[in-house]
């Protein structure tokens, strides 16, 4: 009997040892499940904002890769890029996007005329005598020097629009030539153009960035021009960004985060435009001298005056009839970015690591 109580206590403590051998590995299992769903949550704080891959210098790359869109409870998630002839109020509509990051005024005017609800929220960049908006290339050997001698020349476009033909049509009216001495060849491909012209297809072309300035820093191409020739004003250049009136009503707190972080991002490329320079020539996949820059305006919200020129030249080249929409309708100013955080500054003192151009 001693012999069965010894072996039944043996047996008892084998039992126990096992038992807490196996409750403290389910406790420490539950710690670590909890570690994990914490870890999950932080991640899943981040809001999930998608965008097309970006393909220009843009000060989103800049509100993406310093953290600024973080900062903000916001993950963007890039889609690529979208087809031939896709804008992305479109894509918007179709809900492959949430927040344009391209395009004018006129774009979102004609997108809502179509009955689309895409709105301007903030802008983007602007045009300026440096950093030129649309830029008009010739040959090096050419004998095209202003915009007067396009007359009777083949320009090279991407398509028709406002800031493309539109504007070289609107100086030839104001300055008494006939602007269908333009024959203008349209060229759909981004940086075809610039090819066109060195090989001697065309004789000037309507770039934009980065184009224009890839074409200048590979040589055999000058400036006979620009945009900023024609207007003498940085809203001539307003790039525009914005959302749809669903998302806005559904996520006014993202819409805010992200106005707060734009707005970081272009003080902070006016402020350090060469360190801006380096990071978004790394997503890009460029040599920094590749990358043309831009002005960012530091106005908060679209100026009405700004917002009014892109009205009035819209409706001159008959996009629209006066009236048929308004600006209000258009723009929606009522997000103010908060104040630009110094400490930001301090982000221009480290030296930048390479991430690698942007998948």
């Amino acid at each position: 009997m001693k012999v069965n109580s010894l072996h039944s206590k043996n047996y008892q403590s084998r039992l126990l040892a096992l038992l807490l051998v196996a409750l403290i590995a389910i406790t420490m299992t539950a710690c670590g499940s909890d570690k994990e769903e914490d870890s999950e949550a932080e991640t899943e704080e981040l809001f999930k904002l998608r965008m097309v891959t970006q393909t220009t210098n843009s000060e989103t790359i800049i509100a993406d890769r310093l953290g600024f869109f973080a900062n903000e409870g916001i993950e963007v998630v890039y889609v690529g890029t979208l087809g031939q002839g896709v804008s992305q109020d479109q894509a918007i509509a179709t809900g492959d996007i949430d927040v344009f990051t391209q395009g004018h005024i006129t774009s979102t005017a004609q997108a809502r005329l179509a009955g689309l609800t895409s709105v301007v929220v903030a802008p983007g960049f602007v045009d300026d005598p440096e950093y030129r908006h649309v830029t008009y290339l010739v040959r090096e050997d050419s004998d095209i020097y202003s915009i007067e001698d396009f007359a009777g020349k083949k320009v090279g476009i991407t398509g028709n629009a406002v800031c493309i033909d539109g504007y070289l049509t609107k100086y030839f009216e104001e300055h008494g030539l006939d602007p269908s001495t333009i024959e203008f060849v349209t060229l759909p491909q981004a940086g075809q153009a610039e090819q066109a012209l060195v090989q001697g297809l065309i004789d000037v072309t309507t770039s934009h960035s980065p184009y224009s300035g890839l074409a200048l820093a590979e040589g055999g191409v000058r400036i006979a021009g620009c945009s900023w020739d024609i207007f003498e004003s940085p809203a001539a250049g307003m790039a525009t960004r914005g959302f749809s009136d669903e998302f806005i009503e559904e996520h006014p707190d993202i819409v805010q985060g992200w106005m707060n972080a734009m707005y970081h991002a272009r003080v902070f490329i006016e402020r350090h435009p060469e360190y801006a320079r380096i990071v978004s020539a790394d997503y890009l996949g460029l040599e920094p001298e590749q990358v043309s820059l831009n002005r960012w305006p530091l106005e908060k919200n679209i100026p009405e005056d700004w917002a009014q020129l892109w009205f009035d030249l819209s409706e001159e080249l008959g996009y629209w009839e006066h009236g048929d929409i308004t600006i209000d309708e258009v723009v929606n100013n009522s997000f103010v970015p908060t104040d630009y955080p110094e400490e930001y500054d301090l982000i221009a003192e480290q030296e930048w690591v390479p991430i690698g151009k942007q998948a």
